[in-house]
């Protein structure tokens, strides 16, 4: 029932928004595009973060229903999330962040490649949210007891202890507003906990001294 609500609360606020400026749009067709040009662009993000909510829940749905299925194959993964990260570094170096990779796996992974790059998407995309400028993403790769290690790193806000114990869970947000402005859904790391479940590890969040966040992948090696 709550997940029910979560969900009717996450679809009503931006169907919400997107009314009231089409029913305005429609009250004034005589004015030009130009002059609306806020209304629509506000239109257009509500809609997109509608279309990314309905993904991610579709998502979320072909995992409770044990029809995801995974699709593997022997990867370096070194060499795999040096190409997933390249993007990030470029876009962190515009936003005056420094993203410094420590891959030290040296060995195949047998994955489902387009899971793990949704997976690595997550972290990072997180990571590069709540960073500040001069903040450091810290991406590293290893081995442990015969597991794959991916540590993500970043110096950022961090969160708060009672934010480690739920962050995984469905439309948990640790600042609501904060999410809102930067396009979240809550879904991510929900998402993200689904990927690595189905690969057989684990992924748990912990606080990165003085201050920010690590997020631990444990794969099968």
């Amino acid at each position: 029932m709550e997940f029910v609500q979560n969900v009717s609360h996450e679809l009503r606020t931006p169907l919400t928004i997107i009314q009231a400026k089409q029913e305005l749009l429609l009250q004034e067709p005589n004015e030009k595009i130009i002059d609306k040009s806020e209304d629509i662009v506000l239109t257009l993000n509500e809609t997109k973060r509608l279309s990314k909510l309905v993904k991610d829940l579709l998502i979320l749905s072909r995992a409770d229903n044990n029809k995801t299925g995974l699709q593997k194959e022997n990867v370096n993964i070194d060499d795999y999330i040096k190409e997933i990260v390249a993007p990030y570094s470029e876009i962190a170096e515009m936003e005056k962040k420094e993203v410094i990779l420590n891959l030290e796996y040296k060995m195949d992974v047998n994955i489902d490649t387009n899971k793990i790059y949704q997976l690595m998407i997550i972290l990072l995309d997180n990571a590069i949210k709540y960073t500040e400028e001069n903040d450091k993403i810290e991406i590293k790769t290893y081995s442990k007891d015969n597991k794959c290690i991916i540590e993500v790193k970043d110096t950022g806000i961090g969160i708060s202890d009672e934010g480690l114990k739920r962050i995984f869970e469905r439309f948990y947000r640790e600042d609501r507003a904060r999410n809102r402005e930067t396009g979240g859904t809550g879904l991510g790391l929900s998402i993200a906990n689904v990927i690595v479940s189905e690969h057989g590890g684990t992924i748990k969040a912990s606080h990165n001294n003085p201050k920010g966040t690590i997020f631990t992948i444990r794969l099968p090696g």
